[in-house]
C-alpha cells in the first residue's frame, strides 16, 4: 500500500504540472512512478501530445490501453489527442 500511495501522489503532482504547462517536470515526475499503471501511461501520452511528440503519444497510448482497454474510448474523444485523430496509428490504437 505504501508504494501505491506514493505513486498516486506522483500522478497527482504530474497532472498538476501538466495543467501548469510544466511538461519537462511532469515527464520527470511520471518517470519516478515505481509501479506505472494505465493512468501513468495516459498522462505520458498527454505530455507527448502537448509537446508535439507523436511517438510518445502513440507508444504511451499503446501501453495505457493494453493495461486498461476502457481508455480506448476515452482517448478517441479526448481533446488532448484531437490533432492525432486522423493519424492511422492513433486510430488503430483507439479502435
Amino acid at each position: 500500500l505504501g508504494q501505491a500511495v506514493i505513486d498516486s501522489g506522483l500522478l497527482n503532482a504530474a497532472a498538476q504540472q501538466i495543467l501548469d504547462e510544466e511538461y519537462d517536470a511532469a515527464a520527470k515526475t511520471l518517470d519516478a512512478v515505481k509501479e506505472p499503471n494505465a493512468t501513468t501511461a495516459y498522462l505520458k501520452a498527454i505530455v507527448g501530445a502537448r509537446t508535439n511528440d507523436t511517438q510518445a503519444v502513440l507508444e504511451n497510448l499503446k501501453v495505457a490501453v493494453a493495461k486498461d482497454p476502457s481508455l480506448k474510448a476515452r482517448a478517441a474523444r479526448d481533446i488532448e489527442f484531437a490533432k492525432f485523430a486522423e493519424d492511422e496509428a492513433f486510430k488503430a490504437i483507439v479502435k
